[in-house]
Order: C-alpha cells, then sequence, then structure tokens
C-alpha cells in the first residue's frame, strides 16, 4: 500500500470509531488503539522497504544529507581555522597589554 492510502485508513478508522464512541458504546474505544497501533506498525514497515529498495546512490534523502554532511564538514574546517585565528589575535593583545603594562609600571 501507497502512504496516502494507509492515511486515508487511519483517518477511517478514526472516524468510525468516534461515530461509534459517541452514539453506541464506550466499549469501542478499547478496540481503537491495537487497530490503531497495527496500521500505523504496516505503515512504518511499508516505508522502511521502500527505503531498502532505493539504494544510497539513487536515493534523493540521501544525496542531500550528504551533501549537507560535507558542507557541515568545510563549515566545521572553517570555523576551526577561524577559532585558531581568533586565539592567535587574543595572544597578541594579551602580550601588548603585558608591554603597556610593564612600560607604564616602570
Amino acid at each position: 500500500m501507497n502512504q496516502e492510502t494507509l492515511d486515508k485508513i487511519i483517518l477511517l478508522v478514526w472516524v468510525c470509531f468516534t461515530i461509534r464512541f459517541l452514539f453506541f458504546s464506550y466499549w469501542d474505544i478499547l478496540i481503537l488503539p491495537p487497530i490503531l497501533i497495527l496500521i500505523d506498525s504496516a505503515r512504518f514497515h511499508n516505508n522502511t522497504q521502500d527505503q531498502e529498495h532505493l539504494s544510497g546512490d539513487m536515493n534523493p534523502e540521501a544525496k542531500s544529507h550528504h551533501t549537507q554532511d560535507s558542507k557541515f564538514k568545510e563549515q566545521r574546517k572553517h570555523f576551526t581555522s577561524l577559532d585558531i585565528l581568533v586565539q592567535l589575535m587574543i595572544q597578541e593583545e594579551l602580550q601588548r597589554i603585558e608591554k603597556k603594562s610593564a612600560a607604564s609600571s616602570k
């Protein structure tokens, strides 16, 4: 089954049990959670099978994750180099402050 069909089945089950709960008996509500869990597990199982059939190279989600990961790695490298530059600048400023304080204390 495809995703839309399963979504419609879940909605139909909700509507059916809501009508039964409102007009007939409150015991029907006890049957609703197991049925919804079964339908939802079928949907989850169907989604995992669909993803297994797609190869990693053909899966567009995998491509986007790969590009996002590579962008993140590039940004991390960039941030690392920026961190090093900032640390060097801080050290230089501290040295200048020490020189100024040493010169003013003489």
